[in-house]
């Protein structure tokens, strides 16, 4: 192995060059720290300014579609005005989750689902006739898999205090969240009306969103009426974990 060597130009001793060098090198690298932090502040202040108005422009549009709602004299305006109320506060409530992570990219699901479903239940306006029991565990998981869960879950509990007891019928609502052999399971079941027989045929708006949520992690979506109603969404938790 051949040797090489290198040579540093020095001060000469006594020389006051190399310490003016490194005060200069030392001033000019704490100017550029400080100008580094004035602009992560501005873009931090900036962040939450639109968080702020994201926010609260989600609650207006909240507001006014709730406004719409009471004026309505047709009861199918009335329930698609419901249903799209509780999709745009679904997304408030993940706006919310995400705000007070701040810069992590995971949320807590299960305190998020059952935050949503307690709100669900006290939106439905006999929230004593028809009970809504959740039992979550307290799963994390990344937005892109939370998201799709919250809103899948949010369909589901809305269609089952709207339509699964009519007539004044009493019953109860059940949403389970749990890590099942690796497999992220939601359950959302009810002891109401049952489902139609031609339900894979029909279905409007609400199902069509479920599925896509459910194809969008990769999620198998099984629907039952054993009597009553139930729908299981599982999903790799694994890799979302």
């Amino acid at each position: 192995m051949s040797e090489s060597c290198l040579e540093l130009d020095a001060p000469p001793p006594g020389s006051s060059y190399g310490v003016k060098a490194l005060l200069v090198e030392n001033a000019r690298l704490r100017r550029l720290c400080a100008e580094a932090k004035e602009l992560a502040s501005r873009h931090e202040l900036a962040l939450r300014e639109g968080d702020h108005r994201i926010k609260n422009s989600l609650q207006i549009v909240a507001s006014l579609m709730g406004m719409q709602e009471r004026r309505e004299t047709s009861e199918t305006a009335r329930a698609a005005l419901h249903a799209a109320t509780a999709r745009v506060q679904a997304i408030a409530r993940m706006h919310d989750a995400l705000q007070l992570n701040g810069s992590s990219n995971k949320v807590n699901l299960g305190a998020l689902v059952e935050t949503m479903c307690l709100t669900l239940h006290a939106m439905a306006g006999d929230p004593i006739r028809v009970k809504v029991i959740v039992n979550v565990e307290p799963l994390e998981a990344p937005i892109a898999v939370a998201q799709p869960v919250v809103l899948a879950v949010n369909e589901l509990v809305v269609n089952a205090l709207r339509h699964a007891f009519p007539a004044d019928r009493s019953g109860t609502v059940h949403v389970e969240l749990k890590c099942v052999d690796g497999e992220l399971r939601v359950v959302v079941a009810d002891d109401g009306a049952g489902l139609p027989a031609d339900h894979d045929k029909a279905g409007g708006y609400g199902m069509k969103l479920v599925r896509m949520m459910a194809a969008k992690i990769g999620a198998k979506l099984n629907i039952e009426s054993p009597p009553g109603a139930r729908f299981t969404l599982s999903a790799p938790y694994g890799a979302s974990a």
